[in-house]
């Protein structure tokens, strides 16, 4: 019985939530189209959307209130002309919040969206790892429990500060307890007009089954990545030899809904010691600094900022823009791969170049704050390899005998070495043989390849063949784009990853096409390192015909070409017979 009334209510509020879904689509577009008509000063028809909304709104809420058994009061309020004062601006906010208001405080009353009343964190620890720069791992371990007496809560909200969004390149939700995995979705703000460059980045999670009951507790792990810029040098200016100090900084609570009964943040480094710790309640312990705890703390009353200055001498990288291309040929049997790059030393800016002391340094110290090579691994087959930047050819790279893994190691010199700040671009390339990335099912093709390699910068050329320096992936990706050109006459085109994925189909033409090619373009914003090395399935119809498109546009050229040749020379050339005429 008791089992049949947990399924019935689920199967209730999932009806409700899909209901309340649509409902939250349509007010973002409404708002959207009033502000476009209040934008052009055409104030009546404003006005007059907005009573259709507010009434079509009504009703709505009115059927929701029905299947839920619920009470629903709809806080709306009607503005009749634009106010003197703050003119149509203040009158455009008066229409959106009153419309805000009301969706608010009907989804709070409805409990459709679990308000955070009756949700405590009755304990919070923050564990922010700083031994994959530049890449910081944060973990959020957080105990959730209901106080509310009657009410369950299908899902728990998230919040990313505006500070720290920019650079999220990942976030996972699994409970502790189970390990299983919890779906995550991202709030959309109600209009791009309500929404504040400095609010935070919304997320909510959802529970299983029928949510978390009164009495309940539930552990939950929220894992973040974040990206470049994670951690700034200290000072941002320092010598060619000078140790890089490392400075990380965030607010001392987390952001949250809820009140949250007890906390705190543990930073861990890979060095031996910290140096300056800046925070209160804090205690420091080799690489490791723990603050806290905070007791009966919420994120609104504030405790601060908290921070951590380390030394760490490691080179750390940033791929500003980075771009790989995938060039398949069906005829030669050849996958032709290119990769771009834009990187730029994230290291501290370099206060003034000597020449003279980098050669000392060399010698006396082993070390300086120059990025001197960079290593990609490329496949053992790869053939063809070259490096180029916008100079020209740069031969100053080699290729490792030694393969790892069943692969060779391509080692890049730039033209000049990089300290702190200073930026590089350049593009390199090689073959591979298609039929050891292509698997054929008739006409229907499946080309799987690796959607983003990594790329290793190293301050020394002696360790430049070391298997350590290769796999510490010290570059952070901030823009990343794919594209796979397919054959001409490829068709019915399909991506398949483990991954969300951004991805479009474009068309492009190159050297003797008639109907372009196909090209696939994914693109992606602060890779996170659980992708390097992921692979993606394009999928394409491509049969015997479409193989002899570009041969048979080509013979037809030839004989349009022939044709035209043989044409102009049956032409009399009348000019040239009265010139030999008048001669004899």
């Amino acid at each position: 019985m008791n089992r049949r009334v947990v399924e019935d209510t689920e199967k209730r509020l999932g009806v409700l939530w899909e209901r309340m879904q649509l409902l939250d689509e349509r007010l973002i577009a409404e708002l959207n189209r009033l502000c476009a008509l209040l934008d052009t000063d055409m104030h009546a028809e404003a006005l007059g959307v907005y009573r259709e909304v507010a009434k079509a709104y009504e009703s709505e809420l009115k059927w929701l209130a029905r299947r839920s058994g619920l009470s629903v009061y709809v806080a709306t309020a009607t503005p009749t002309a634009p106010a003197t004062s703050g003119g149509p601006n203040l009158w455009k906010k008066d229409i959106m919040s009153s419309l805000l208001l009301g969706h608010h405080a009907t989804a709070a009353a409805a409990a459709l969206s679990d308000p955070p009343a009756g949700l405590v964190n009755t304990n919070l620890i923050r564990t922010v790892d700083l031994q994959a720069l530049p890449y910081v791992h944060e973990q959020l371990g957080v105990i959730v429990q209901n106080d509310h007496p009657t009410l369950a809560f299908t899902r728990y909200k998230l919040r990313i500060p505006q500070a720290k969004r920019a650079r999220l390149a990942q976030i996972h939700v699994h409970e502790r307890k189970s390990g299983a995995p919890l779906p995550l979705a991202r709030r959309q703000p109600l209009a791009e007009a309500a929404a504040d460059a400095d609010d935070p980045e919304v997320y909510e999670v959802r529970l299983r089954g029928a949510g978390l009951m009164p009495g309940e507790k539930l552990g939950l792990n929220i894992d973040l990545v974040f990206g470049a810029g994670s951690v700034r040098p200290s000072p941002a200016a320092a010598g060619q030899a000078a140790d890089q100090v490392w400075a990380w900084a965030d607010a001392a609570l987390v952001m949250s809904d809820y009140t949250t009964r007890k906390q705190k943040t543990v930073v861990k480094t890979r060095v031996a010691r910290v140096g300056r710790v800046d925070g209160a309640l804090a205690l420091a312990k080799g690489g490791t600094v723990t603050f806290g705890p905070y007791t009966n703390a919420t994120a609104a009353e504030g405790k601060g900022e908290i921070g951590v200055h380390f030394m760490d001498n490691g080179a750390q990288m940033e791929a500003v823009t980075q771009r790989r291309e995938y060039f398949v040929s069906q005829w030669a049997d050849d996958l032709h791969v290119r990769d771009y790059y834009t990187v730029r030393n994230a290291g501290p800016q370099l206060d003034r170049f000597d020449k003279v002391r980098q050669v000392m340094t060399k010698h006396m110290h082993g070390r300086d704050n120059f990025i001197k090579a960079l290593l990609v691994s490329v496949p053992a087959d790869a053939r063809e390899m070259y490096f180029v930047d916008q100079i020209g050819n740069v031969s100053t790279s080699a290729v490792a005998q030694a393969k790892l893994g069943g692969r060779k190691v391509l080692q890049l010199q730039p033209r000049y070495p990089l300290p702190g700040g200073w930026v590089y671009a350049w593009w390199h390339g090689y073959s591979v043989p298609l039929a050891q990335y292509l698997r054929r099912q008739g006409s229907r093709h499946h080309l799987r390849v690796p959607l983003i390699e990594p790329i290793t910068a190293t301050a020394s050329l002696e360790a430049r063949l070391s298997t350590k320096e290769l796999a510490a992936r010290n570059t952070a990706v901030t823009e990343y784009e794919m594209r796979v050109t397919l054959p001409e006459g490829a068709s019915a085109v399909r991506l398949a990853a483990s991954v969300d994925l951004s991805a479009e189909l474009v068309r492009t033409k190159y050297y003797l096409d008639s109907v372009g090619r196909p090209v696939v373009v994914v693109r992606c914003h602060n890779v996170a390192p659980d992708m390097f090395g992921l692979a993606v399935v394009v999928s394409y119809d491509y049969g015997r015909l479409a193989a002899w498109i570009k041969p048979a546009v080509v013979a037809a050229w030839l004989l349009i070409a022939f044709g035209l040749a043989s044409a102009l020379s049956r032409v009399e050339r009348g000019l040239a017979k009265k010139a030999k005429a008048k001669t004899e």
